[in-house]
């Protein structure tokens, strides 16, 4: 099977497996730190897809993938679990829509795929079953990843057209050509696991809005008034940041859509709830050729969304909360 870096694209080689998705790595890398174990038992159940099972094990072992055995913060781990626990279940809905279909691989290419898999252990020292053993997979997991990976690269095919990367480029280039936005911003800590703390922040967000909107106070005074972040001294400067770092990424989307002098509407993150200013713009000039991998990837993450949402019209997604979880439709984080 082939190695992409689509989201949750499975690559088996040598025994391992490699998650690859842009939005997920990025963000268990900055919630890197101190070790944490997961207190759910690795056979738990926590979501089932049309009745199909998810278990705690399949979350850890693509966790454990997407960040390279690095540790995770403490404080940090529910929101990644959670983050990972829906890129799974995406996975399955795709599944699904492929079945409902008729668009899945027949059984000739599913027994050559685990045959590419059994010869790539073989030449690394390891059994088919030893494999199975260590992942924690049964050969029913092991065949739906390689139907998965089938599938997968059936639809980017389709997708990925030259028009299409050509077209998302042009339409999205700040985010692709190297943009950089000198940025502020004011910062409202809560506890981002009570609802209703958070939406009192969204609210408290909004009228500090209104307030420097209407010209009742500088962006800068109400950052040095009301921000919990340590920028709050400079009136909230931050400085240059990039699309895809260092920020959170709910907060560097919401950055590189505004011009500058615009400030943005409330901004919810892990780190509590943003009203972000944009101070300047540093047009990059990296041309299409340069981050065309950037952009197929952002593309395959369209398409994983897209099929996802239509699937979940017609095949329910239960969870049980043996682990965190987004509530459905929302970034509601439920613990």
């Amino acid at each position: 099977m082939k190695d992409h870096a689509w989201p949750l694209a499975v690559s088996l080689q040598a025994g391992a497996v490699a998650v690859v998705g842009l939005t997920l790595v990025a963000f268990v890398a900055r919630a890197a730190g101190q070790a944490a174990s997961p207190a759910t038992v690795p056979e738990a159940v926590v979501a089932k897809v049309g009745g199909e099972a998810i278990r705690a094990c399949d979350v850890e072992r693509l966790l454990k993938a997407a960040t390279k055995g690095k540790p995770i913060q403490p404080e940090a781990l529910p929101l990644v679990q959670a983050q990972v626990l829906e890129e799974i279940v995406s996975r399955r809905l795709v599944l699904a829509y492929a079945r409902r279909r008729g668009e899945v691989p027949g059984e000739k290419e599913i027994e050559a795929g685990l045959a590419r898999l059994e010869a790539s252990l073989a030449a690394g020292g390891q059994t088919f079953d030893d494999y199975l053993k260590t992942q924690r997979l049964t050969e029913a997991d092991l065949r739906r990843q390689v139907t998965w990976g089938l599938v997968w690269d059936q639809y980017l095919a389709k997708y990925l057209t030259d028009q299409r990367v050509e077209s998302h480029f042009r339409a999205n280039r700040r985010a692709y050509d190297g943009t950089q936005l000198a940025v502020s911003h004011i910062l409202l800590r809560g506890d981002a696991r009570d609802s209703k703390t958070v939406e009192e922040l969204v609210r408290q967000a909004a009228r500090i809005r209104e307030e420097v909107a209407s010209g009742a106070m500088t962006f800068a005074d109400a950052a040095r008034k009301h921000s919990a972040a340590p920028s709050a001294k400079d009136g909230g400067r931050l400085g240059w940041i990039g699309r895809h770092g260092p920020m959170d990424e709910a907060f560097s989307r919401a950055a590189f859509s505004l011009q500058p002098g615009e400030i943005s509407p409330p901004v919810r993150t892990r780190f509590g709830v943003h009203l972000i200013r944009c101070d300047e713009i540093k047009p990059g000039d990296r041309s299409l050729a340069e981050v065309r991998k950037e952009v197929e990837e952002s593309l395959a993450r369209e398409l994983l969304e897209k099929l996802a949402g239509l699937e979940a019209r017609q095949t329910p997604v239960e969870y049980t909360g043996a682990m965190p979880y987004f509530k459905p439709g929302t970034r509601e984080l439920v613990k």
